[in-house]
């Protein structure tokens, strides 16, 4: 079903922002500054989208997404206290990328977090600071994925999932439903 392709009145858009001709925003929907958004890309209704994000050609943001606020980064002093870590990077969303309503993508701290090409990202999924998703990879209802872990091309990450900090998944790996990963898993033979 195709959808009008229209700014809605009621989206807040800042004015430095790079948007191609053909991009629809939904009701209520914040795009903060230095923001690029490629052709043929619909952003649903109450999206929240932090500055200097960049999106790719024909991505569909389902509802109530949040992307590029801080993740939670905490460092302690030496009192002990935890002082947040800044934020300083963005988020990189390649072309032809869905993301699911209410999910939630972190900026990164010092670089990037990037979704790459064609990855599919149900709803509710939480991938914090600094992760990077390869090609064509698909992360299911509700997982989520730690600050800094890589996830390779052609990837299935299932419902529920939950990968620690830092990890490395290779390419064409299958994790199954409500699996705790806390080791790097090699690339496996190309998954169907």
């Amino acid at each position: 079903k195709k959808k009008e392709i229209k700014i809605s009145n009621t989206a807040q858009v800042s004015k430095n922002c790079k948007i191609a001709k053909n991009v629809s925003i939904g009701d209520f929907t914040i795009i903060k500054e230095g923001l690029t958004i490629g052709p043929g890309t619909v952003i649903n209704n109450h999206v929240i989208i932090e500055a200097n994000t960049i999106i790719g050609d024909n991505c569909y943001i389902k509802s109530g997404s949040i992307i590029g606020e801080d993740g939670f980064g905490f460092e302690k002093n030496e009192s002990g206290a935890h002082l947040r870590f800044p934020h300083i990077g963005n988020v990189i969303i390649g072309n032809s990328v869905e993301i699911g309503s209410n999910t939630v993508i972190a900026r990164g701290t010092l670089e990037s977090t990037i979704i790459e090409n064609n990855v599919k990202i149900d709803d509710q999924v939480f991938i914090a600071h600094n992760v990077k998703v390869g090609l064509s990879s698909m992360i299911l209802a509700s997982s989520e994925i730690s600050g800094s872990s890589k996830i390779g091309k052609n990837c299935w990450i299932g419902p529920n999932s939950s990968i620690r900090d830092g990890l490395v998944i290779g390419d064409n790996v299958f994790v199954g439903i409500g699996s705790v990963i806390s080791e790097n898993i090699a690339s496996k033979n190309k998954i169907s």
